[in-house]
């Protein structure tokens, strides 16, 4: 008896380390490859702005279309890992809704242009701008029904709307359609495309790439958000996506900004700091060319130094650097006389709950994942610099 109990107790500790070393391989997976995904994808837009042939801009779109893929992949391969671990948690903290919203939909623009679509985009205007929820996950789970939007589609275009259910008490239903006019799908195969490394199509004969994780997990994670995913699809016509999750209201919610209130940044003073020169160069060269005055430090000690020898108006602070990492280096910037209340925002390619907790206790101001979009990070720094 009491030996079948020691070898249940020792079958459960290993149980137990198998599922620690494999949370671990996938933090470091997570990192190490999004750290390098993040160069390739901000050098690439940022080469895309210069002026270039014909020729080459189909190189350098081909090239970040690709890197797209791949990030799509990535993302949905480690939701689906975190999800069926149990290790996923969503949270509850404030946003800007309709940001996030534009944010997505910018995302897709240029594929579904270099397809020839038009993509629109409708935010209604009962909308409330700020809310509570995981906009991590939220983004997480509309993304594949975008992407699938554009990949399914050859011609036409995609309707992307965003509304409430008009009920608030304390909160409300946020529902987001996704309407396009592609191939459609049979009415058999409807539940199919929610199913975890299912496709429509396989074997050699595929003409789309990927897993068959990415409705998959968006299903999951609007479930774990306390909503759901419908869809309804005629061959030949188009399908339409129809999601909804609950979000809450802080005290004060107000409707959503106009265009023209969102224009007009000061000249604010940044401080970037991250070991890497890649992400230096591509984070400076973005906030230069949006007028913020931008200087970098290459690690932790450094952005202390810069932070008590000068005065800067946010910080952007990537979490795993070496010697003194970003939650070490962001206590002893706080404690510095003038960095009280300066918001400091994370920028790590560590997506998972726990830093993610880590960031929330050790007082950062907002959370955005490598590789960062550059509407994404503009539309933060501005709504943290003038709040």
């Amino acid at each position: 008896m009491s030996a079948e109990v020691t070898q249940g107790s020792n079958a459960g500790v290993e149980s137990t380390e198998i599922t620690r070393i494999g949370h671990q391989f996938l933090a470091s997976l997570n990192h190490d490859i999004r750290t390098p995904l993040s160069g390739i994808m901000g050098m690439t837009d940022l080469l895309l702005e210069t002026e270039l042939d014909k020729d080459q801009q189909e190189y350098v779109q081909t090239a970040r279309l690709c890197a797209d893929q791949l990030l799509e992949m990535l993302n949905a391969a480690l939701e689906y890992a975190s999800i069926s671990s149990g290790a996923l948690r969503i949270e509850r903290a404030e946003f800007h809704l309709p940001e996030a919203l534009r944010a997505l939909v910018e995302e897709y623009r240029a594929k579904a242009e270099a397809k020839g679509l038009q993509l629109q985009c409708r935010i209604d205007r009962s909308l409330p701008s700020h809310v509570l929820g995981d906009a991590v996950q939220l983004r997480q789970a509309l993304a594949p029904i975008l992407s699938n939007a554009v990949k399914f589609t050859a011609r036409g275009k995609i309707e992307f709307s965003a509304a409430t259910d008009g009920k608030f008490r304390g909160g409300f239903n946020l529902v987001v359609n996704t309407t396009d006019t592609g191939s459609g799908i049979l009415p058999e195969k409807l539940e199919a495309i929610f199913e975890s490394f299912r496709q429509l199509e396989s074997g050699l004969s595929r003409t789309h790439q990927g897993f068959g994780l990415g409705l998959a997990v968006a299903r999951k994670l609007a479930n774990l958000m306390g909503g759901g995913i419908t869809v309804e699809s005629h061959v030949g016509i188009g399908s339409s996506f129809r999601l909804w999750v609950p979000l809450g209201l802080p005290h004060e919610a107000g409707p959503v900004e106009s265009d023209a209130e969102q224009e007009g940044r000061e000249r604010s003073r940044i401080l970037f700091v991250d070991d890497n020169d890649v992400a230096r160069r591509v984070v400076s060269h973005i906030l230069q060319r949006a007028e913020y005055h931008v200087d970098c430090a290459e690690g932790g000690a450094e952005g202390i130094e810069r932070a008590r020898s000068g005065h800067y108006d946010l910080v952007l602070m990537d979490l795993q650097m070496p010697e003194i990492d970003g939650l070490a280096a962001t206590e002893a910037i706080r404690r510095l006389p003038a960095y009280g209340g300066v918001p400091i925002v994370a920028l790590t390619a560590n997506y998972s709950e726990e830093f993610r907790k880590m960031c929330r206790e050790a007082g950062f101001h907002g959370f955005l994942g490598k590789p960062v979009q550059a509407k994404e990070l503009l539309e933060t720094l501005h709504r943290l610099l003038k709040s």
